[in-house]
């Protein structure tokens, strides 16, 4: 137990977890709430529920809590560490999926919750190999700057949507377990591998 206090002393977990009930209580808050974009008013809006958007929004921040910031110190011992940033990058995975599945014990019987838990899982999956390459900053950005698009697309070009792995679309309703699994894993083995932060940010911290 010492060696994880010291390990999360080194990440903003707290924060992280209060982040996690937030949204929680948020999202069994607002209830039924859904958010209608209509960038292009010929074709049907895509609705986006507050138990996605919410999840989403934590799912792509929670990669910059828990980067390490102590790296280079925690690249010495590489082969110990591995397997708990490891640990540690699924559990901020899997957490803000669990949301939508939470938001359903209050939702009608006929909203969509699984197809969604399925989007956060992929964008946080994204969001967590991209904060290990680019960083706290960067990770996070890149999650909201693909999710934007993702919702872009799916709104003014249905179609194109329908092949997507990522549900919305009024062509693609259907969950994606497949692709949201294995970008999770790579994602992890990446963060793993990484130790959370690539060779190339703690060269460049290290010049900073």
């Amino acid at each position: 137990m010492p060696g994880w206090r010291l390990y999360l002393s080194a990440r903003a977990f707290p924060t992280l977890l209060a982040l996690y009930l937030v949204s929680v209580a948020l999202v069994l808050q607002a209830h039924i709430l859904v958010f209608e974009v209509a960038l292009d008013s010929t074709k049907i809006a895509r609705f986006t529920p507050v138990w996605e958007a919410v999840p989403v929004l934590l799912a792509v921040i929670a990669p910059a809590l828990i980067a390490p910031r102590l790296a280079s110190w925690e690249a010495l011992a590489h082969d110990r560490l591995a397997w708990r940033t490891g640990l540690l990058g699924a559990v901020t995975l899997l957490a803000p999926s669990t949301i939508p599945w939470i938001a359903h014990l209050n939702l009608p019987p006929d909203a969509r919750w699984w197809d969604i838990s399925w989007n956060v899982l992929f964008l946080g999956s994204l969001a967590l190999t991209a904060t290990a390459v680019l960083g706290r900053l960067g990770g996070p950005a890149t999650g909201l700057a693909i999710y934007a698009a993702l919702i872009a697309v799916q709104q003014t070009a249905p179609s194109a949507a329908a092949s997507l792995p990522f549900s919305g679309a009024s062509t693609n309703l259907q969950p994606h377990p497949g692709p949201a699994s294995a970008a999770a894993v790579t994602a992890i083995a990446v963060w793993s591998v990484t130790l959370g932060r690539s060779r190339r940010l703690r060269l460049r911290e290290r010049n900073d």
